[in-house]
């Protein structure tokens, strides 16, 4: 039997908790489903959560939501602890803008990403990606997957340090590995 997207998350929990418990506020850049998210604020009550995206596709919809323009982020400087950016820089006509952006808001950026296996091919992870989208009702077109040279030149570019990495452990099959990143 597979596991929910919900269990998966849950089970997630305990890799990300050290980076969020501490935390008194987070925004999640491109909430999608907003799925996840939710996960966590059900189960870190005490975090103010806010959600946004370009487009309204959230299948959860309890926590606060702002539709934006992809680039500039609709907040004060520093308003957040923590911008959460979970599969979102993908998708992102200009990735460099965003995590800019995400900073600005917030003090730490974390982000999750997925890079193809060595052996995967580009047309393989693009058709599994955007059957992914359309099995959770989401028609995002948009996919520039990174590898994990040009994620950390993104990073780089965007003076972002990476502070942590951990590798999410990843239940489905696609052929990809998934990482969470700390940044500051």
């Amino acid at each position: 039997m597979s596991k929910s997207l919900e269990e998966v998350i849950i089970d997630l929990v305990e890799l990300f908790r050290p980076h969020i418990e501490s935390l008194n506020s987070v925004l999640d850049i491109g909430t999608g489903s907003s799925i996840p998210i939710h996960v966590f604020a059900e189960i870190f009550p005490q975090i103010r959560f806010m959600t946004i995206d370009v487009t309204d596709a959230r299948q959860r919809k309890k926590l606060p939501f702002v539709i934006y323009d992809g680039i500039s982020i609709p907040f004060d400087d520093l308003e957040f602890e923590g911008s959460v950016l979970n599969e979102t820089l993908h998708h992102c006509e200009e990735p460099e803008l965003v995590l800019l952006e995400a900073r600005r808001v917030a003090k730490s950026v974390f982000v999750i990403e997925h890079f193809p296996s060595p052996d995967a091919s580009f047309s393989e992870l693009y058709e599994t990606e955007i059957y992914a989208l359309l099995n959770f009702g989401m028609n995002f077109p948009l996919y520039n997957p990174y590898t994990e040279d040009s994620l950390l030149n993104l990073f780089e570019k965007s003076r972002l340090k990476v502070l942590d990495r951990i590798e999410i452990p990843y239940y489905g099959k696609r052929e990809i590995k998934k990482y969470f990143y700390k940044l500051e």
